[in-house]
């Protein structure tokens, strides 16, 4: 009995120190995520209207940041399920797009707007769980099959693009007002944390993390809730306040909720959001990472062109 009590008890603390690291994990992310200020709807903006890649550099930065982080963990990152066939990618890909536009941040975005206390932002990820949750009721796109693939390179060979972009991103951001230091350890943060991350939480990234709560609702919820409390304290630091801010209008609502049910159901054909494709996708080396990212951008960038932009950088 002393013997299955102790078998018992040791069990029960691997259990809690388990969820302990999954959810300081989570809130790590959340920090950095709101403290770089980073979101591929602002990216493209800099780009399109003020012809800045500094942000985008970062982007690349953040995919193989995670992909030396999956080789050092010796761990394959793993897609939810099989790529969609081209033509059903390249419309979901726009989708999602148009989704992040209309949403005003994309998945990275969102969850530093909700860490300022925009509470509007939550309405996103409400879209996207109905999506999800209807995909679980109704299995919309069928029985997933997961697939994992090895970085295309070698950890030598990415130490040695990682570099690259690191002097790139220097070497633009000298005469702009992009804060290098800051980027750098955000955009390393998020890299290595997303790949630990899924070490503890197979599949895990921060669209099917929404998803998942209704399968697994434990992880899931405890990912969530950390994350979204680490970009709130980060936020708190950095404005030495604490602020919530209700929607001061139903239109703000409304655009929120209709922004994440395009990026649900863009997520959901690719599979993913702009977060899988930067942090499982393209350190897999899939190709299809690379188009979906950048129809997703391209159509993003239609819009600016010719709508203006609501992005805004909030740190």
């Amino acid at each position: 009995m002393n013997g299955l009590s102790h078998g018992i008890g040791v069990a029960d603390f691997e259990t809690w120190a388990s969820f302990g690291l999954i959810g300081g994990l989570g809130f790590v992310l959340g920090f950095a995520m709101n403290h770089g200020s980073i979101c591929t709807f602002i990216a493209t903006t800099e780009l399109i209207s003020q012809r800045r890649p500094a942000r985008f550099l970062a982007l690349a930065e953040c995919a193989v940041w995670a992909a030396i982080a999956y080789i050092i963990l010796d761990k394959l990152p793993t897609m939810n399920g099989g790529w969609s066939p081209l033509i059903h990618m390249v419309g979901a890909a726009i989708l999602f797009g148009v989704g992040v536009y209309v949403n005003g941040a994309c998945i990275f975005g969102s969850v530093g707007h909700l860490g300022n206390g925009e509470m509007d932002f939550g309405f996103t990820f409400l879209g996207i769980l109905v999506i999800l949750s209807l995909d679980s009721v109704f299995n919309l796109r069928g029985e997933p099959m997961p697939i994992s693939a090895s970085p295309p390179l070698a950890l030598e060979a990415l130490l040695v693009v990682l570099f690259v972009f690191l002097l790139l991103r220097l070497g633009v951001s000298i005469k702009s007002e992009t804060n290098f230091r800051r980027l750098t350890l955000a955009m390393g943060t998020i890299g290595i944390t997303s790949a630990t991350l899924s070490a503890f939480a197979p599949r895990f990234s921060v669209t099917t993390s929404v998803g998942s709560m209704l399968s697994i609702p434990v992880t899931s919820s405890l990912i969530f809730v950390c994350m979204f409390s680490g970009s709130l304290v980060s936020a708190r630091i950095r404005r030495h306040q604490f602020s919530l801010s209700w929607p001061p209008t139903w239109k703000s609502v409304s655009r929120r909720t209709i922004g994440g049910l395009l990026m649900g159901f863009g997520a959901l054909l690719i599979p993913g959001g702009n977060d899988t494709l930067l942090l499982v996708g393209l350190p897999m080396g899939a190709w299809q990472a690379f188009v979906a990212y950048l129809i997703m951008v391209a159509a993003l960038a239609v819009l600016i062109a010719r709508f203006g932009s609501t992005a805004r950088s909030w740190s």
